[in-house]
């Protein structure tokens, strides 16, 4: 060990750019080599010789000063990165909890954030940083302190055109408060730190300056929550100061504040009221000011945007179109940077947009710190030089990508292959005509106007060639005429007589034999029956549901009588409203039951005139018809004198005794029905002479 080399630290981005590459990897392996040396070495050596040792810590704190300038440094990328990085790890941590003294450069905030920037999110990192605070927490507190006087100072004087390193302090800081909640509430202490940060939010209306600030007050306040000794009375405290400095609850005009964009922007809320509803017994102030932020925050909501974390990227899977052929000028920038271009032109409008996407390249895409590089004036030389001005180029409009092949051959049997194709398939459109297809050729097959237009019909009767053929076709139509077929007669019809033709009475008659006000025995009269019985027996069987229409009598019902559910039911709602129809069916019922059918009456229709019924409406019940038909089918001739003596006779006299209420009601329907029924106006003369019939 006495005789081991030093470490020489890693040069600054500026040198390792004149390295060449071939020298860079010999420098590597060197660094790879004397750090396992120091790894693998006995702990009593490793003591010995880390106390008169001063370049392993050098080394170290170069190394992780170059991780915090992302893509700046070539000790961070390559294939030999990833060795390199992990045996610093190990060697870091051997020196913070293997050594005593431990060397305080290694205990200062900026290594410990320069270590959180080379390895990040790293489960085994965030164990290191908690053992070596609980083991240094003394130390690493006091560099902490000093960070925060130094950073307050120059927070309270920042000035945006001015270069300050101030925001990237800041930045640390977050990155190191996150890693180690410890910090964060080192930083969150007192009232000053927090007080400052407020009024900067409130000075500085750029919207860079005020995410950095944010999110240095957001996870310094998580981390009264998070670390392994929660805090919630100083977080309630440093809530109320912040609730009194943002003026919540007053009366002034809403603005956009510290507490505003924290509560609206970010997820503390959520965080804090987890942790009030996982205590046992939760404090009243702490459910109370958690109520009234809640409110400022819907008051406060319109001025802010949740931020929301940035998408990776996914990996290229190599399964887009090659475009190897085509330059890479031409190729279309993707809207993402564009939209970053965007974002840095607006604070810096004299950059031009091809500039700013070689500064995006530079940085892995991240706008915040070109900003802030640009804002320090430390941009690398090599991007210095460059043209500020500098446009994207415009892609080419006259590539031409159609003759591009994504499949040529590249073997003899590959081109054999193309030279013997398959057969194509056939399938049952093949031998259909294409119309679009005969358009475009001379084909015969499709033709406009008469095939043969030179034809005419006298040439066309001299041709007996198909005459047999013709002669059998038109025979062959004529056997299937009839000429002995009687056609109807249609004189009589409602469409030519133009008034009502009442045919249904002695159609019936003649066809069933019986008088026409006889009720049929047919099978309308059985399904009336066998719905009557159902209903008698069980009247819940026509229920309108579900379960009722899904039950095994229901299906036996419809099966019976044919009808549908909806059929059923409307029934029984008929039925129940119309009791003369029930007592009908009771009747019928008794009458089927009975041997000879002795209680099976006739239905008689009535034939009493009744005031305000329409004469010319009636079915054999106004005063016309009723004293022919009503009593014993008078108008067939058999009942004129009866039906002048009875009670129609009555009628008939009242209406002859008003001759304007009779013209009257007959004017009143003549838009309804026709007023050339013959029948119907020699009733109403006949009512007029008094029921005499000369």
């Amino acid at each position: 060990m006495p005789g081991l080399p030093p470490l020489a630290p890693v040069p600054p981005p500026e040198v390792q750019r004149n390295i060449p590459p071939a020298e860079w990897e010999l420098y590597i392996d060197a660094w790879v080599m004397l750090l396992s040396l120091r790894i693998e070495a006995p702990a009593s050596q490793f003591k010995d010789y880390v106390v008169d040792d001063d370049s392993t810590v050098i080394f170290l704190n170069s190394f992780y000063h170059q991780s915090v300038q992302s893509g700046a440094s070539r000790s961070q990328v390559g294939s030999k990165a990833r060795p390199l990085r992990k045996l610093c790890f190990l060697l870091t941590r051997r020196l913070l909890l293997d050594v005593s003294p431990t060397p305080p450069q290694l205990l200062d905030w900026g290594l410990l954030a320069g270590m959180c920037c080379c390895y990040p999110s790293s489960s085994a990192l965030k164990r290191l940083l908690a053992d070596a605070w609980d083991k240094h927490e003394d130390a690493i507190t006091s560099s902490l302190e000093k960070a925060k006087i130094q950073a307050i100072k120059e927070i309270s004087s920042y000035n945006p055109s001015r270069p300050s390193g101030v925001l990237m302090d800041l930045r640390l800081l977050t990155i190191l408060s996150s890693a180690l909640p410890g910090c964060g509430k080192v930083l969150m202490a007192g009232s000053d730190f927090l007080d400052t940060v407020f009024d900067a939010y409130q000075t500085h209306k750029r919207e860079d300056i005020r995410k950095v600030l944010v999110a240095n007050v957001y996870v310094g306040l998580c981390s009264f929550i998070k670390s392994s000794k929660p805090n919630l009375s100083s977080l309630l405290d440093q809530l109320y100061s912040m609730k009194a400095s943002a003026g919540v609850g007053s009366s002034t005009k809403k603005e956009p504040t510290l507490l505003s964009d924290v509560i609206c922007s970010t997820d503390f809320l959520g965080r804090l009221e987890r942790h009030i509803s996982a205590i046992a017994n939760p404090q009243k102030r702490g459910q109370d000011l958690l109520a009234s932020l809640r409110a400022y925050q819907e008051e406060t909501q319109h001025f802010h945007r949740r931020y929301q974390k940035p998408r990776k990227r996914a990996i290229s899977k190599g399964k887009g179109r090659a475009s190897d052929d085509l330059p890479k000028a031409a190729e279309d920038l993707h809207i993402h940077k564009m939209s970053l271009i965007t974002q840095i032109q607006d604070l810096f409008p004299d950059l031009g947009t091809g500039y700013i996407a070689r500064l995006l390249d530079h940085y892995n895409d991240d706008p915040e710190t070109i900003v802030a590089h640009l804002l320090d004036d430390s941009i690398p030389p090599e991007l210095q030089s460059l043209d500020k001005t500098e446009s994207l180029p415009t892609p080419s409009p006259t590539t031409n990508h159609h003759h591009h092949d994504p499949f040529p051959p590249h073997s003899p049997s590959a081109l054999e292959s193309v030279a013997t194709a398959p057969t194509p398939r056939k399938n049952i459109f093949d031998n259909e005509i294409d119309l679009a297809e005969l358009a475009r050729t001379d084909d015969q097959h499709l033709r406009f106007g008469r095939a043969n237009p030179t034809l005419t019909a006298d040439s066309l009767l001299s041709d007996r060639s198909n005459h047999a053929v013709h002669k059998a076709a038109i025979m062959s139509a004529l056997a299937t005429f009839d000429s002995d077929d009687d056609e109807r007669d249609d004189t009589y019809d409602v469409t030519d007589v133009g008034g009502t033709v009442d045919t249904t009475d002695a159609a019936e008659e003649a066809t069933t034999g019986k008088p026409a006000n006889q009720q049929p025995s047919g099978g309308a009269e059985q399904t009336e029956l066998t719905l009557y019985r159902a209903y008698k027996s069980n009247p819940a069987l026509f229920a309108r549901d579900s379960a009722t229409r899904r039950a095994q009598p229901r299906a036996a019902l419809k099966r019976d009588t044919g009808m549908t559910d909806e059929a059923i039911e409307g029934w029984a709602v008929m039925l129940s409203r119309d009791p003369a129809r029930m007592t009908r069916l009771e009747d019928l019922e008794l009458g089927v039951a009975s041997a000879g059918g002795g209680f099976n009456q006739p239905v008689l229709a009535s034939t009493a005139y009744r005031k305000g019924r329409d004469d010319g409406d009636g079915d054999g019940e106004s005063g016309g018809r009723g004293g022919g038909r009503g009593r014993g089918r008078g108008g067939r001739g058999r009942g004129a004198g009866r039906g002048a003596s009875g009670a129609g006779a009555g009628d008939n006299t009242s209406a002859a005794q008003n001759p304007a209420a009779a013209r009257q009601r007959k004017e009143e329907n003549k838009a309804s029905r026709a007023n050339h029924n013959r029948r119907l106006q020699r009733a109403k003369k006949v009512a007029r002479a008094g029921g005499l019939v000369g």
